[in-house]
């Protein structure tokens, strides 16, 4: 029994944000309905700690998670888990800063292979003769016979467009257009039309989400926004997502409602940017993992998650805006591109269709990394795809000090007589993320600070070694080793930021992963690593890691004959080649067709691999 039933007053600090919640409810939860974002890697579970706020009396004793994720000076402090925290009356909590939320560094630019404007919505004018006594036709059909003089094609107008029909035809002495989306008119008005022929591409990322304002007629992007996927509150990765569709009744539609209305706010910021109506948008293709694209579409993912991890569908899928709640012209057409598999989604396919991969000649690998990491191989001939479980450590998290690529976050290490670092946004370092993290576990590896198991060195060792200055940063702290990259002296701030021996190990279970589906990619294809001319290396992580911080903790082969090309949002220039180009278009459902796909999890030699691939070679 609480002590207190009804509403409770939380107040947040410093953000000077109040709401009224029933007791028994968490504070995470609390903050959700105040718009408060606090950081929730683990969906809320209490294993990520990353939760941590400052409460005051109010509050239910801590919790077997809180006792565990909280060192005993934290709770002697009044630190507490959001998520674990249940409320019993009024409260205060100040969230501190390295507990929210931050702005996220995007990444929208991506590899550019060049498609022939063939717009698949179009804008139609022409002229329609008045009906008279002697012949009066209907407008429907006077119309269709006037369009037929200049098109073979057929068409079938949306309910709304034969509304729009009678009034559009006599405003302007009988000059229309239509708007035509594949072969379904959507919007007749009268004269030439709107301005201009609007269409979006969407990127539904896991972690981010993209969207970029294309005009049809012309090909120009005109703008692209970007913020971080609200779903995040629920849980950083697609797992804990999946979950919380399970736990709560009303899950999925609360996770789509999240979704869609982060697409609507893209819009209503692209269109602002470009000075024009999202109603003129009449075509929007989305490319995302197969858990984004079920959320986005209000379609169960539990399936997704048992074995044998059977999707509700993979094939490209169209609907209308309406449909889905999507703020532009109601009949728009929104198309999916097809995935592959329920873990090689449609972001995978974009990805291919961008680099043209299925259309080479020489063996390439494209790889997109991170919490479930998908891989691309082969060329015109043959090219087979797999996903690994990398989990989420290239992304931040399950990582002591890890961070997602927000400001503070450091994103590049050099280790020589000492540390070098940089962080985001020339900002105090508040943590690491993925990119940070393998730089510094490579130059660890580099100085002899780790060995080829992942085993951290004590600082006798590594001060016998000849590094004075690297062995005082070596220290041990709750049975564990760990190597302050920055003392909370050193960075303006006051965060000491490590990476721990657990670390390395999150760290290596990541890149094995990934390692190991690339060695099983290339057996199953029969080539070696002199074969491999290219790799692609897609998405945020990808972007933004170095090469040689790659090849050095062994993520990837050393191919000595490929060139490793850095493709950014190769996923969402897949989408804007669908949206821009019906050859395109089909040409994403060819490949996902073409494609094979390789369940890991049922090779008998995958588990050997994967072993191999977590050591480092130094």
């Amino acid at each position: 029994m609480f002590p207190m039933e009804g509403q409770m007053i939380v107040r947040f600090r410093p953000l000077g944000l109040t709401i009224e919640v029933e007791a028994g409810k968490t504070l995470l939860e609390a903050a959700v309905s105040a718009g408060v974002e606090i950081e929730s890697v683990c969906g809320g579970r209490g294993t990520c700690a990353k939760c941590k706020v400052i409460a005051s009396d109010g509050l239910l004793p801590p919790s077997d998670m809180e006792l565990k994720g909280l060192t005993e000076t934290e709770l002697r402090n009044g630190y507490r888990l959001a998520c674990q925290a249940i409320i019993q009356s009024d409260v205060d909590v100040v969230v501190p800063e390295e507990s929210r939320v931050s702005r996220v560094s995007i990444l929208s630019e991506g590899v550019d292979r060049g498609v022939p404007l063939e717009p698949w919505v179009q804008r139609h004018v022409f002229h329609v003769p008045p009906a008279t006594l002697d012949d009066p036709i209907s407008d429907l059909q006077n119309v269709i016979r006037a369009w037929q003089v200049r098109n073979s094609s057929q068409f079938a107008p949306t309910l709304r467009a034969l509304r729009q029909l009678p009034l559009a035809l006599r405003e302007r002495d009988g000059q229309i257009a239509l708007i035509v989306v594949d072969d379904r008119v959507v919007r007749i008005d009268p004269g030439k039309g709107p301005e201009r022929i609007l269409g979006m591409a969407f990127d539904i990322g896991t972690t981010t989400v993209v969207g970029y304002l294309i005009d049809l007629e012309t090909g120009q992007e005109l703008a692209v926004s970007s913020l971080l996927n609200p779903q995040t509150r629920y849980g950083d990765d697609v797992v804990s997502r999946i979950g919380f569709c399970s736990e709560h009744d009303s899950g999925l539609k609360a996770l789509q409602g999240e979704i869609v209305g982060a697409v609507n706010k893209i819009i209503a910021e692209a269109t602002l940017a470009a000075s024009v109506p999202p109603e003129d948008i009449f075509g929007l293709t989305v490319v995302g993992n197969t858990t984004m694209l079920h959320l986005l579409l209000g379609i169960s993912p539990e399936a997704l998650a048992r074995s044998p991890y059977v999707p509700a569908a993979t094939a490209a899928m169209q609907f209308s805006a309406e449909e889905l709640g999507i703020a532009v012209c109601p009949d728009a057409h929104v198309w999916a591109l097809p995935g592959i598999a329920g873990w090689v989604g449609a972001d995978a396919v974009g990805v291919i269709l961008s680099t043209g991969l299925h259309k080479g000649d020489g063996i390439t690998l494209a790889v997109d990394i991170g919490t479930n990491g998908e891989i691309a191989m082969g060329s015109y001939r043959r090219f087979v795809t797999c996903s690994t479980a990398a989990g989420p450590a290239f992304e931040g998290a399950h990582i002591s000090c890890g961070m997602r690529a927000a400001d503070g976050a450091i994103d590049s290490v050099a280790i020589d007589s000492d540390v070098r670092w940089h962080a985001i946004g020339e900002r105090p370092p508040r943590g690491i993320c993925g990119s940070g993290l393998v730089d510094a576990v490579a130059e660890m590896l580099r100085a002899g600070i780790i060995d080829s198991t992942g085993m951290m060195q004590d600082s006798e060792t590594v001060r016998a070694d000849g590094h004075g200055q690297l062995s005082e940063r070596i220290v041990q702290v709750g049975g564990q080793r760990e190597f302050q990259l920055v003392r909370a002296t050193e960075g303006t701030g006051s965060r000491t930021i490590k990476v721990t021996q657990r670390d390395v190990r999150e760290l290596q279970l990541a890149k094995g992963a990934i390692r190991a589906g690339i060695e099983i990619l290339m057996k199953e294809l029969r080539v070696g690593p002199e074969e491999v001319e290219r790799v692609y290396l897609a998405g945020a992580f990808g972007n933004y890691v170095r090469p040689e911080s790659a090849l050095g903790i062994g993520l990837i082969p050393r191919f000595p004959n490929a060139e490793i090309v850095p493709v950014g949002n190769a996923a969402g220039s897949g989408a804007k080649m669908a949206l821009v180009s019906a050859s395109a278009r089909a040409e994403a459902v060819e490949l996902a067709a073409r494609s094979e796909y390789l369940e890991l999890s049922a090779r008998p030699d995958f588990q050997g691999e994967f072993v191999e691939a977590m050591l480092f070679q130094v």
